[in-house]
């Protein structure tokens, strides 16, 4: 399932932690309600994380060059969140089993990897990124979460986990937003 309309193209450029489209560092306040409501989610309803987080996005939206609109927003919103989402390179499998279950301390979970040792060498040798992303979603989905993915446009995934029973909430700010997220099972 992806959540973005079908009426927005990939950005013909390699995506930086910058924006591309000139702007002030002022969101609309639609947009501004928009991002404090998706990083509610992120925060899975923690009131004070959430007011952490949307401070430092401020911060990290005051540090772009042009400001953002849009997909752009995710990478001041990734940089915010922190701990609550993750960015690994595309080939680093321990970085996303590090960052998976540094999501699920934060509820008490521990993800069923299918072996003991998920870092170990041996297991992690035979697993790409997306598999591993694939593997976590079960677990999670199990116990009433979903991880998520958003297209960095670059050698990466980055990503954050919410309630399930909040998927259509995110689903409705992805289309406010223009977002391209995904579920984490279902990446590209």
């Amino acid at each position: 399932m992806t959540l973005w309309p079908a009426s927005i193209e990939p950005l013909p450029f390699p995506v930086f932690p910058t924006c591309q489209k000139p702007m002030t560092t002022v969101l609309p306040s639609e947009t501004q309600d928009a991002v404090r409501e998706l990083i509610l989610l992120i925060s899975l309803h923690d009131q004070d994380a959430a007011d952490k987080y949307w401070t430092a996005f401020q911060h990290a939206l005051a540090r772009t060059d042009t400001g953002c609109e849009g997909h752009m927003l995710l990478w001041p919103l990734t940089e915010a969140i922190g701990a609550a989402g993750f960015y690994v390179e595309w080939k680093d499998t321990a970085a996303v089993v590090r960052g998976v279950q540094a999501l699920c301390d934060r509820v008490g979970l521990r993800v069923d990897w299918g072996v003991p040792e998920p870092l170990a060498a041996a297991f992690l040798a035979g697993k790409d990124v997306p598999g591993l992303m694939a593997i976590a979603q079960v677990s999670l989905q199990a116990a009433g979460f979903t991880l998520w993915c958003w297209d960095t446009q670059a050698d990466a995934y980055a990503g954050w986990m919410i309630r399930s029973a909040d998927e259509p909430v995110l689903a409705r700010l992805a289309m406010q937003l223009h977002l391209m997220i995904d579920p984490a099972d279902e990446t590209y």
